[in-house]
């Protein structure tokens, strides 16, 4: 018995944290305006990103430089920092082709490129506005709570201008695991 109320704490969905952010602030489709994060009763984290336009795999290749992406940063130490420290993680969705995306969630150390640590469904909304990243909680490896912010990248754009960031100013919001 007490082994079944274990497994269905450890499934329950966590309240879903909302992060708004105003269309226009950036130019160009991967234009973030929403973004959620909550773990689901299967125990995976959901992150559901929405954008001010359509956007496709082929939105995120570039002709030249380096790929647009978007991406959940997270931080999992219970000190962490944000505004003084890069996150310890990231779930990322890239484009594989102008026709396929790529997810993954990657271990962020130093000035090291990150580590790929599993997979990351990708999926997109009929209306390709909203792009919804699911992955494992154990690939976080189980704190008990996180912060995080997302952002999207413009494909070719190395500057700071290409980037959009949810919520904006280097905020954060806490997601608590347990």
């Amino acid at each position: 018995m007490c082994a079944c109320v274990v497994a269905a704490a450890f499934g329950a969905a966590s309240r879903k944290i909302v992060v708004t952010d105003p269309p226009g602030d950036v130019t160009g489709p991967v234009d973030l305006t929403r973004v959620s994060l909550q773990r689901v009763p299967d125990g995976r984290l959901r992150a559901v990103l929405r954008f001010a336009d359509k956007v496709t795999p082929k939105t995120l290749l570039a002709s030249s430089g380096p790929p647009g992406s978007v991406c959940v940063r997270i931080w999992t130490a219970a000190d962490a920092d944000p505004k003084a420290m890069r996150p310890d993680r990231l779930v990322c969705a890239t484009a594989r082709s102008e026709d396929e995306l790529r997810g993954g969630v990657y271990e962020a150390t130093g000035p090291a490129l990150p580590k790929r640590l599993d997979d990351a469904s990708v999926k997109f909304s009929a209306s390709r506005q909203i792009m919804v990243l699911r992955f494992a909680q154990s690939a976080l490896g189980r704190p008990e709570r996180l912060q995080f912010a997302a952002e999207s990248t413009l494909p070719g754009c190395e500057r700071p201008s290409c980037i959009d960031t949810a919520p904006d100013s280097g905020r954060v919001r806490v997601l608590r695991l347990r």
